[in-house]
């Protein structure tokens, strides 16, 4: 079958966006300004939510489920047809002149979606906003590091100490792993293997070849909606029901690779991965969610000691104390996790398609 302008371009455009998307990551990290498409979604699903609460359970669990779907409408679409008016521009009505599809216009169509897809995930703002705690710490000003931490967790941290600072950043560090980083690109790849599929059954429907970077923002949208929505305070409990349970979901599959590739990259960086197996399959299911045990538990085995979040869970064995350093050493585990992942996932989705490819 001839796929005409799509041939060699197009489907292999999933991994330059990826590689265009990590090098403005990179380079700018996570642009704070108030049309960040992340604060929209968040501003969104809160004004949305107050004006469905109906404050009866069963109404308010519906409309729960009303809510997520409305907000994947209001950004998903648009994200979606954005694409394919992109696309049309530069290999339809060829503003430039060169009358057919050409590596210029490939470059720049994958360069604007790999800033789009950039703004659904943050690897270079984890770092930038958990290092300076322990940087903090160090100096020796408590304040600024509670201050800090504040931002990022859901904890009251006014009262915690140095031990318990350093446990809630590497918390996040692990639990983000997934939530900002690899469960994004894990839907984004799986979105753009859908379309390859759809598109290999239905040649004429090309619109399935721009699936990925809309699944990408559905599962952020699931998971700010869960932040959002998603505890179990009186007032989101039931309205939230639905975010809480598609975010656990979501993130299934994703965190449990996530796990295999942090053991790896502890191998890598010489940390006790045999602790660290262990302390997995003793203290994965010690948390409330179904997922977060899992990147925690495995980190504080790798580095060796005891996470706490007061009250609630313990996760590892106590081999030593923590130190503000091992924020940083987090990250770089993180960091290296995060590159494996999206590695792997390209490669093994490249293979799948070009088979696809064979067989059409």
């Amino acid at each position: 079958m001839d796929l005409g302008i799509y041939n060699n371009y197009f489907i292999y455009a999933t991994i330059l966006i990826i590689i265009f998307s990590l090098i403005i990551d990179f380079i700018i990290g996570d642009p704070h300004f108030k049309l960040h498409l992340v604060n929209l979604i968040g501003k969104t699903l809160d004004w949305l939510k107050f004006k469905l609460l109906t404050d009866k359970s069963k109404q308010d669990k519906i409309m729960g489920i009303l809510l997520l779907f409305i907000v994947v409408l209001i950004f998903c679409t648009p994200i979606f047809f954005f694409q394919i008016f992109f696309w049309w521009i530069w290999n339809i009505w060829d503003p430039i002149g060169w009358q057919t599809p050409n590596i210029f216009s490939l470059i720049v169509f994958t360069i604007v979606m790999g800033f789009l897809l950039k703004w659904s995930f943050a690897v270079k703002n984890l770092g930038d906003t958990t290092i300076p705690i322990g940087e903090s710490l160090k100096n020796g000003n408590l304040e600024k590091a509670r201050s800090q931490l504040s931002f990022i967790v859901r904890r009251d941290t006014k009262s915690l100490e140095h031990p318990h600072i350093i446990s809630a950043t590497v918390e996040c560090i692990a639990e983000s792993s997934t939530d900002s980083i690899t469960s994004v690109f894990w839907f984004y790849l799986m979105g753009s293997l859908l379309g390859v599929i759809l598109f290999a059954l239905l040649p004429s429907q090309i619109i399935f070849l721009f699936l990925g970077v809309p699944f990408a923002y559905i599962f952020r949208i699931i998971n700010t909606a869960d932040s959002v929505v998603g505890s179990k305070d009186p007032e989101n409990i039931n309205i939230g029901w639905f975010s809480a349970r598609m975010d656990d979901f979501s993130n299934y599959i994703p965190t449990r690779l996530t796990v295999l590739f942090m053991l790896l990259a502890g191998k890598i960086m010489k940390k006790d991965v045999k602790n660290a197996w262990t302390v997995l399959k003793v203290y994965k299911n010690k948390t409330e969610s179904v997922n977060a045990g899992w990147t925690m538990s495995t980190m504080a085995g790798l580095l060796n000691v005891e996470l706490e979040k007061i009250g609630y869970y313990k996760l590892g064995v106590p081999n030593r104390d923590l130190e503000p350093d091992d924020i940083k050493v987090a990250y770089k585990i993180i960091r290296l996790t995060s590159i494996f992942f999206i590695l792997a996932l390209s490669t093994i989705f490249l293979i799948i398609i070009s088979m696809i490819l064979l067989l059409i």
